[in-house]
């Protein structure tokens, strides 16, 4: 796991020193006094993004294919045990992920299967801590780990039309063991008891060093289990970063394997999607040479690359038991025939560089918007700063009356300026009407009732068709309203992109051009959740007591998800209405700003006239701090976009602390000591 840990491990370190440069870059905005409430909240956004930048790995598999050996052998071999359970059978009930949250002691979340009967989703609850039931472990303790950890195999015994009722079809479900859960006889057992999970979801925390640095790893119940909780279906396996598909060599592709890679994973994952043929040990059984295994295991990776319609390439046969005995063990030559290496090279040079790309964009887009902000603005301060030194200069040897009619002039411009002010307050009340109409479309007044109208729809119908009505006329809702705020942001945006260019022209403002706005991508967290639905739910045309609560049990999380899109489109939205007035109020009052200076320094020589070398000593002084702030500021987003270069990836033997250091401080801005202007003058202090 060398490369994938160290993959992992480059990625928190890279993301260490973002946050940092970040925090340097943010001091100096604020030194320019540029740190508007706007960047700040950009900037909180930003540090907070990098922070919780984790990397997701989801787990499928149908029972007994070896997915929790799987995860032992790539993640925990280190720890020198099995962290997640994996026996014979049934080990995964439940959907477990395992991560580490700092602020929580070690422990197992685990909320109760009953919850189902409530239809609330598993996304709601958790937020909710009397929900789940929680058991601490010692983070040092193995035995008191593997104990925590083994819970997520329990069953309870329940009546068929209560296991109905949360979702599972009693006809599927396993009945009791040989012994219930009193320990009483089977044979005294009702016949309509199934067993059923306990638990509905689990929640690891754990302090591993890879789950620390922002890994997460999902490990699913069976393929049957998949259907039955919208949580993982609508949520936790699109989400993810990769997705693992497991499958094992004596069984191949089987046809719930099939139907569920069709309807759960292709769909949501064009990348990150690796399919392990697992248990190739199998093979090993003497009687077989290398060339006849390597014959056997090419015709089944054949096979099963045609089946799920995929290059033989991303279909990698393993032997996680062996590759977990090995590392156990140190027994590098087993370690090479689990052939376990070859996946783990896939997911580090696939998975890994793909994420710190797209992580490398988002920073350089959010830094270029900074950057495309302050710096006009700095240009502006410098540009009046040398245009008032010049027409001081010019002043020289003129007489007192030369003085007074420049002055004159430019207390005429200061009272037209006045006439910007006016027409700012009108744009301000025009924008004020279109964010009100936003905020119409986006407010949660309009998806509530959305939510109710087609509950009641839901509510009058056990056949699908209407169960289907129901969540379409939610989504048809939805898009009206996006449409509609998507038509108010287009007359919006045009309307500000005037006004730029109107302020520009006539009072020389460098505004550039507005920032815009797109519905587009929360119209297409509709279709994705649309298409969701039409794969769960398509084929339905009758639906039964348990069919019946899973669509519930759907519906809430997708109206949580689509009071999500609300919630988020709404304050994306107010967010960028404040970036369109805040450079057009920013520069008027910096303007506004620098002819009051003007005025006050030609007042002061008119009164003494042997001032006027001082007042462009000032002004000089002045400039100067200007070009120092600029400068800086430039300089820490230099470093910032130095560290969205892509960096080639070394191997683990060929880092060395001193270099990554000198790496590091290569890329990251000078320090306030560096960077501080001698006399220690900020634009507040002149």
């Amino acid at each position: 796991m060398d490369g994938l840990a160290w993959q992992i491990t480059q990625h928190a370190e890279w993301r260490s020193t973002v946050l940092a440069a970040l925090g340097l870059y943010e001091q100096w905005l604020a030194r320019a006094e540029l740190c508007d409430e706007r960047a700040q909240q950009r900037l909180a956004r930003l540090r907070a993004r990098l922070a919780d930048d984790r990397l997701t790995v989801a787990f499928v598999a149908e029972f007994s294919r070896g997915k929790s050996e799987l995860i032992n052998a790539i993640f925990f071999a280190d720890t020198g045990r099995r962290i997640v359970p994996s026996t014979a059978g049934r080990t995964t009930m439940c959907p477990t992920e395992l991560q580490h949250d700092p602020q929580r002691p070690p422990s197992v979340r685990l909320l109760p299967i009953e919850t189902r009967l409530a239809d609330t989703p598993v996304a709601v609850l958790r937020d909710d801590p009397a929900a789940w039931r929680e058991l601490r472990f010692d983070a040092g303790d193995g035995e008191a780990l593997a104990r925590a950890l083994d819970s997520v195999r329990e069953t309870i015994v329940v009546p068929s039309a209560q296991a109905a009722a949360m979702g599972f079809d009693p006809d599927e479900q396993p009945k009791p063991g040989s012994r219930n859960r009193t320990g009483t006889e089977a044979s005294g057992v009702p016949d309509d008891l199934v067993e059923v999970p306990r638990w509905r979801h689990a929640i690891v925390n754990y302090p591993h060093p890879l789950l620390s640095q922002g890994l997460v790893v999902i490990d699913t119940p069976g393929l049957n289990a998949l259907g039955a909780e919208p949580e993982l279906t609508l949520r936790l396996i699109p989400e993810a970063d990769a997705v693992l598909f497991v499958l094992a060599a004596d069984t191949g592709v089987t046809r719930t394997d099939a139907d569920t890679w069709n309807r759960y994973v292709a769909p949501s994952h064009d990348r990150g999607r690796f399919v392990v043929l697992n248990k190739i040990d199998g093979l090993w059984d003497g009687l077989r040479d290398e060339v006849a295994i390597e014959l056997e295991l090419a015709g089944q990776v054949g096979s099963v690359a045609a089946t799920l319609q995929l290059p033989a390439e991303q279909v990698y046969p393993v032997s996680a038991q062996k590759a977990l005995v090995a590392r156990l063990g140190g027994d590098s030559a087993l370690l090479q025939r689990s052939r376990l290496p070859s996946l783990e090279h896939a997911l580090a040079h696939e998975l890994l560089p793909q994420r710190r790309t797209i992580a490398r964009e988002h920073l350089r887009r959010e830094l270029d918007e900074l950057q495309r902000r302050a710096m006009p603005a700095l240009d502006a301060r410098r540009r009046a700063q040398l245009e008032q030194k010049l027409e001081l200069a010019s002043l020289r040897g003129r007489k007192h009356e030369s003085v007074a009619l420049m002055s004159a002039r430019v207390e005429r411009e200061r009272r037209e300026f006045s006439r910007a002010l006016r027409q700012l307050q009108a744009v301000r009340s025009v924008a004020a009407r279109h964010a009100q109409s936003i905020g119409d479309a986006l407010g949660a007044d309009s998806i509530r009732r959305h939510l109710r109208e087609a509950r009641n729809v839901m509510r009058t119908s056990s056949f699908s068709v209407g169960l289907r009505d129901g969540m379409d006329s939610v989504l048809a809702a939805a898009r009206a309203d996006f449409d509609e705020a998507a038509r108010q942001v287009d007359e919006l945006g045009s309307l500000m992109n005037a006004m730029y260019r109107s302020f520009g022209a006539d009072y020389g403002l460098s505004l550039g051009r507005p920032s815009r706005f797109s519905m587009r991508r929360y119209r297409d967290a509709l279709d994705r959740i649309e298409q969701a639905h039409r794969r769960q739910f398509g084929a339905m045309t009758l639906a039964t007591t348990a069919r019946q609560a899973l669509m519930r049990r759907f519906f809430e999380l997708v109206a949580a998800r689509i009071r999500e899109l609300y919630d988020r489109a709404a304050g994306d939205a107010r967010a960028w209405q404040r970036a369109l007035m805040s450079p057009i109020e920013s520069q008027v009052r910096e303007h506004q700003a620098q002819l009051h200076r003007r005025a006050d320094a030609l007042r002061r020589v008119l009164e003494a006239g042997d001032e006027l070398e001082a007042r462009i000593a000032e002004v000089e002084a002045r400039r100067q701090v200007v070009e120092q702030q600029a400068a800086a500021v430039e300089a820490a987003a230099d470093a910032i976009r130095r560290l969205c270069e892509p960096v080639s990836a070394r191997p683990p033997s060929a880092r060395h602390g001193d270099r990554d250091a000198e790496h590091r401080a290569s890329v990251l801005p000078p320090t306030e000591s560096q960077t501080q202007p001698d006399d220690g003058a900020t634009v507040g202090s002149l």
